[in-house]
């Protein structure tokens, strides 16, 4: 429970939406924070807004 809201803070930090953030919680699953390039990452999926 610790790990995913950890990631879930992490993407409200770095400026992503709800949707955006449940994408990168689930995609970046074994990682405790979000990687410097999931802007990057998110444009490449076209997860939008």
């Amino acid at each position: 429970f610790a790990t995913r809201s950890r990631r879930f803070m992490d993407a409200y930090y770095k400026g992503l939406n709800g949707k955006q953030a449940a994408w990168a919680a689930k995609k970046y699953r074994g990682h405790q924070v979000l990687p410097v390039t999931i802007m990057e990452d998110l444009d490449r999926a076209k997860v939008t807004s």
